[in-house]
């Protein structure tokens, strides 16, 4: 049982809290999140790539032209399957308006530390 999940080294699954999907260009990011209190060494999550799969459609059969799309890998949909049966996607709105602000509190911190690393590569130039 679960085995995309253990094939890519998760085994602690009955601490998964949450997951996050999303895509960036040609690849699909998924994000494990973990039950964790602070100070404990394990990660509190868990980052994987995968390639989206890509193929031909057809979009208009009068003129026989075809565009290239892309779709979440079945790798991908085995993963979020399996995270399905392991995590409850019950979450209210109150919940969701949370972690949403969460992310963009994150977010806003990594852009950052970035910009300031950006900004010392600059000053170490002149």
């Amino acid at each position: 049982m679960y085995e995309t999940l253990n094939e890519l080294g998760v085994s602690d699954l009955d601490q998964i809290e949450r997951y996050t999907l999303r895509q960036e260009g040609d690849e699909d990011i998924l994000k494990i999140y973990f039950k964790r209190k602070k100070g404990e060494l394990f990660p509190h999550s868990m980052k994987f790539r995968h390639g989206r799969s890509k193929k031909m459609v057809q979009v208009d059969s009068g003129t026989h032209k075809y565009k290239e799309v892309s779709e979440i890998s079945p790798t991908m949909l085995k993963l979020t399957q399996e995270l399905d049966q392991l995590v409850h996607h019950e979450e209210n709105v109150a919940d969701f308006k949370k972690r949403i602000l969460s992310d963009i509190d994150h977010l806003e911190k990594v852009m950052k530390r970035k910009l300031d690393q950006l900004r010392n590569d600059i000053e170490t130039l002149e």
